[in-house]
Formats: C-alpha cells, sequence, structure tokens
C-alpha cells in the first residue's frame, strides 16, 4: 500500500514529509540501479512475447512481470518520496516502504559525515549502531546520549546515508538542542 501512496505522490510531485520538517533525501545510489533493472524488465516483457510459443504461458508471464514492473516503480518512488526528515524535535529515518524510525533530537551528541560501505544489511543494528544503508552505503552518523532503543535493542548511535551528507549532518547538528552543560559539584558544607 506504501508503494502505491508513494507512485501517488511521484505522479503529482510531492513528498511526504509532515508539516514543518526538512526533506533529506537518499535515493540517488539507489535509484539508477533501479531504474536499469526497470528497463532491463521491460525489455524482458517484450522478449517473452517473441521468444514464448505457447499463448497461456505467455499471459501468466506478462502479468507476473507487469506487476513486478508495478512493485519496482513503487519502490522506486517510494525511495524518491518518503525522504529522511529532521523536524524541530525528530529525526525520521526512512528506507523505502520498508522502515520509518524516529528519535528525538534532543538525545542527538554528536554529528558527523562519515562513509562507510559493504554493510551486508540495508536495515541492521551491529554492536550498538543501528545502519540504514541505501544499497550498501551510509554516509552519515549520529550518537545518541542516552541511548535509544530500535526493535528491542538499544543503540547509542545511527548511520544512515543521505545524498548531501554535508548539509543533512549540518541539519541534524542545527536542528538538535544544545546540550546542556555539565552542572558544577555540589559543595556540602
Amino acid at each position: 500500500m506504501i508503494a502505491f501512496r508513494a507512485l501517488f505522490l511521484l505522479l503529482r510531485g510531492k513528498k511526504d514529509v509532515p508539516e514543518g520538517g526538512t526533506a533529506v533525501g537518499y535515493s540517488g545510489e539507489s535509484t539508477t540501479v533501479l531504474v536499469a533493472l526497470l528497463v532491463a524488465s521491460l525489455v524482458e516483457i517484450v522478449a517473452v512475447e517473441f521468444l514464448v510459443p505457447w499463448a497461456t504461458v505467455r499471459w501468466i508471464l506478462l502479468v507476473l512481470s507487469v506487476y513486478g514492473v508495478l512493485w519496482l516503480l513503487g519502490h522506486i518512488a517510494s525511495l524518491i518520496t518518503r525522504p529522511h526528515v529532521v523536524s524541530s524535535e525528530t529525526l525520521l529515518l526512512r528506507n523505502g516502504t520498508g522502515l520509518a524510525v524516529s528519535f528525538p533530537l534532543a538525545a542527538v551528541r554528536a554529528v558527523r559525515t562519515e562513509r562507510k560501505g559493504n554493510h551486508e544489511r540495508q536495515v541492521a543494528v551491529v554492536g550498538e549502531v543501528l545502519n540504514i544503508a541505501a544499497g550498501d552505503t551510509t554516509t552519515v552518523f549520529v550518537e545518541f546520549d542516552p541511548p535509544q532503543e530500535f526493535d528491542g535493542r538499544t543503540v547509542h548511535g545511527v548511520r544512515f546515508h543521505a545524498d548531501d551528507p554535508r548539509a543533512a549532518a549540518r541539519l541534524v547538528r542545527t536542528s538538535a538542542p544544545a546540550p546542556e552543560p555539565p552542572r558544577p559539584p555540589s559543595s556540602a558544607r
């Protein structure tokens, strides 16, 4: 359902960004590969029409191929229309149709650009860090204090991909409230 909503938003030229939030795109690296896959799928539909001699099999393959193309279009649309969002209080991180997780900006202690590749899965907790990769790459690291909860696990930070990591890090940094200065120890008399 999210994919069809994303297609509708894409056709209208809109993005799923809550009021007062600022979008942080992450679709750049993934979209190129997915568009190439989409073109290959369309070529496959035409090839099946010429290569498969049985009408019933051609119809079955056509239905499956059209479903696959629609699913792929919905996934591409969700990457474009469902960006990460930084609002006045939260950091909302997404990964297409599969993930939407929100962290309070008050918990952000440090933000830096940090390109890391070769993530085995697009969404995974490794050690005490949540990785939300696009393709297999993350470009921004956010450290939490206090640690946050994700899927029943405690995470001390999150890595995510942003098309413009410097701008994303700056946006998170400037949107997060300033940490409270340490209190001087009270003297007992």
